[in-house]
């Protein structure tokens, strides 16, 4: 049976109570009317809130039932009709039940309404809707509440700016923006912890530190004359302090309770989620967008492939999708494609140096000659883990959105697959070329030979040059090729016009060059050195460049290339690097196919049995050295060794007599001075 029925049962049955009313005032609220029977409906509502007391008035007597949280029941009868104690003790245990059905409703609400608050959570497409319903959830259940503001932190400008309201605040709000620290709400941001405040002259010295801008902002947007209680919670979402959740109550008396305190704080630990789920939504969403639009990129560079237009075309089509000056750098043939096409016009050797060994994206500023400093990203492009290129965005804010990121992924893998298909032409060309020009080496005949030689492009009327250029090999063929490549491109740059034929071959270059003057060959030389100097500068390579003699007649051209062959040979042997030519050599090229251990054997025939563990300065070893250099002179070799020549001569007794030779000897002579030359390049055989 319902309370209020078993209270009115037992006022009009067992008291026989010929009118009465009840009132209640729950969490200091107005009283309202709950139950009346057959009393003058024009009776005031009370007026007293305090401990259980009888109050006598002209026309009726109240009975006060106090209980906790500002929370009173009172109960009306008639002056002239008088109640027992046995009755007073058994209607206060009725309005005591009364009471406790009361606080069961309440926590009934509160339940229902935090139950519909997480049922909100999941509306993910309004944010500010479910936040403002939230909020109103809390003030239902806070019903000393008045207002209440959701505060959230603004990255962008670095302050609290409100976010939904509820409780008839104006738009005025909206014009406030809190530091951190500053008020009550700054503070409650700051120190992460909650705030209830239950006087006037703690609210006003908390709020002392708010700038007048805001204060004013604030009173214009609320009425906050009776402003009796406060209480403010943070809000953390993945452990950062994100917002500030503060409820305000205008009265007579302060209501807002710890209990109230705790409430709100449930409130906000579902303003929590609700961000912490509308945030994964969010990036759900970006991550949904950006997968389609990953899927229309893709969609857009794979017809860009199909089209074949090469690297040019590409490139303009990418300065359409980013909005932002590119290039394409090609490693391999060292070629630079820009759009739009005067922004870099001269690529900075500093530039290609830096990037050269880049293998992750990244930011990096130049200075371009005239021009002001650039600050670029630079995206490589890989093909099975070898650099092929680079695409260099030009950054005017230093920043780059997610998108633009996407795109440049995506083009370098369609800007790879065009360069590998570049490459795989371009060495199927080396490979034809390399064919026909060995064949055209071993022709014997005069007519094919012409013939062949103007099928290759080959002047038969001026002089001809063989040039072979050796890099070192790397255990990725493919990184050689693209030095291959890059070389290559760098010789047509220096050689331009001269040069009907060059190709690469493996980790081998070769060069045909033609030219009708010495001047022309001495610049060819030394374009030679240039290209040699820069890709030492550039790459930091070693190359070994071997060059055949100058000839004329086409059979020749055979014989310049095996020229350059035994120069590539002879810097192998002799473990060097550079520019060897084949007239250079002199009497080393007899020995070019000599194994080392072959001249090794040979020299120690010769020098070791001079060497003795006495003779520590190697004293007959310096002797002969220095004889043969003279030109077996005594008196120059006395006088450089710094000894009488009668010293020397017995000297020169000692290394006949060990080797077992004559100084007069012709032979003898020739073993002795080969050994002695031999002796003296040993050092890096």
């Amino acid at each position: 049976m319902n309370t209020l029925i078993k209270i009115d049962h037992y006022l009009t049955e067992q008291c026989r109570l010929p009118s009465y009313q009840l009132w209640e005032s729950i969490n200091g609220m107005d009283f309202s009317l709950v139950s009346s029977h057959q009393f003058h409906d024009k009776t005031p509502p009370p007026k007293t809130l305090g401990k259980k007391i009888v109050l006598a008035y002209s026309e009726y007597t109240e009975f006060h039932f106090y209980y906790p949280s500002h929370s009173t029941i009172v109960l009306r009868t008639p002056r002239s009709k008088r109640l027992e104690i046995y009755d007073q003790e058994h209607l206060t245990l009725l309005v005591d039940l009364h009471y406790l059905q009361l606080m069961l409703d309440r926590e009934k609400h509160i339940r229902n309404k935090l139950i519909e608050s997480i049922r909100d959570i999941s509306v993910l497409e309004d944010l500010d809707f479910l936040l403002t319903k939230i909020l109103e959830n809390a003030l239902s259940v806070i019903p000393s509440a008045d207002m209440g503001v959701l505060w959230m932190y603004d990255d962008d400008i670095g302050k609290l700016i409100p976010k939904a309201w509820t409780g008839g605040p104006s738009e005025e709000i909206k014009n406030m923006k809190m530091n951190i620290g500053e008020g009550i709400i700054g503070k409650t941001f700051q120190t992460n912890q909650s705030i209830r405040l239950t006087s006037m002259d703690d609210i006003l010295r908390e709020s002392a530190t708010m700038s007048s801008e805001n204060t004013q902002h604030l009173l214009n947007s609320f009425q906050f004359e009776t402003l009796q209680s406060i209480i403010s919670v943070p809000i953390k979402v993945e452990e950062n302090t994100l917002c500030v959740l503060i409820v305000y109550q205008n009265g007579h008396t302060s209501l807002l309770t710890k209990e109230d305190q705790r409430l709100l704080t449930s409130f906000s630990d579902q303003v929590s989620i609700a961000l912490k789920n509308s945030k994964l939504f969010n990036d759900l969403k970006l991550h949904n967008h950006l997968l389609i639009q990953r899927d229309e990129i893709h969609d857009t560079f794979i017809k860009i492939s199909l089209q074949s237009k090469g690297l040019k075309f590409i490139v303009n089509e990418l300065n359409k999708l980013i909005q932002k000056p590119l290039i394409i750098f090609d490693f391999s043939e060292d070629h630079v494609f820009s759009s739009p096409g005067e922004w870099l016009s001269e690529f900075p050797n500093e530039l290609k140096k830096l990037i050269t060994y880049c293998q992750e994206p990244s930011f990096h500023s130049i200075q371009v000659l005239g021009q002001e400093e650039k600050l670029l990203f630079i995206y490589p492009i890989l093909a099975i883990d070898v650099p092929f290129g680079l695409i260099i965005v030009e950054m005017n804010d230093g920043i780059l959105l997610p998108l633009d990121k996407m795109i440049l992924e995506q083009a370098s893998s369609i800007i790879a697959l065009e360069m590998i298909r570049k490459h795989t032409l371009t060495e199927s060309f080396y490979q034809k070329n390399h064919d026909l020009f060995h064949d055209f080496l071993e022709c014997k005949d005069n007519y094919l030979l012409t013939q062949k030689a103007v099928e290759l492009g080959i002047d038969v009327t001026t002089n001809n040059i063989v040039i072979l250029i050796n890099i070192p090999t790397h255990l990725d063929i493919q990184l050689t090729n693209i030095q291959i490549h890059k070389l290559i491109s760098l010789i047509k740059q220096h050689f331009h016009s001269y040069t009907p034929i060059v190709f690469g071959y493996r980790n081998k270059i070769t060069i045909l060059c033609q030219f009708s003057s010495q001047s022309e060959k001495n610049y060819l030389l030394n374009n030679l050195k240039t290209i040699q100097t820069s890709w030492k500068y550039l790459y930091k390579g070693d190359l070994k460049i071997g060059v055949g003699s100058t000839y004329q007649e086409l059979e020749s051209i055979q014989k310049s290339y095996t020229e350059a062959e035994k120069a590539i040979t002879y810097l192998v042997s002799k473990r060097l690097t550079g520019i060897m030519n084949y007239d250079e050599i002199g009497i080393n090229r007899l020995f070019i196919n000599h194994p080392n251990e072959e001249l090794n054997a040979f020299i120690n025939e010769v020098f070791l049995p001079l060497q003795s563990e006495k003779d520590k300065s190697l004293m007959l070893e310096q002797t002969l050295l220095v004889y043969m250099e003279h030109d077996r002179a005594p008196g120059k070799t006395a006088q450089f060794l710094h000894v009488h020549v009668n010293t020397l001569y017995k000297r020169l007794k000692k290394i006949e007599e060990i080797l077992d030779i004559s100084l007069t000897d012709t032979e003898d002579i020739l073993k002795l001075q080969l050994a002695c030359y031999l002796r003296k390049t040993s050092n890096s055989i």
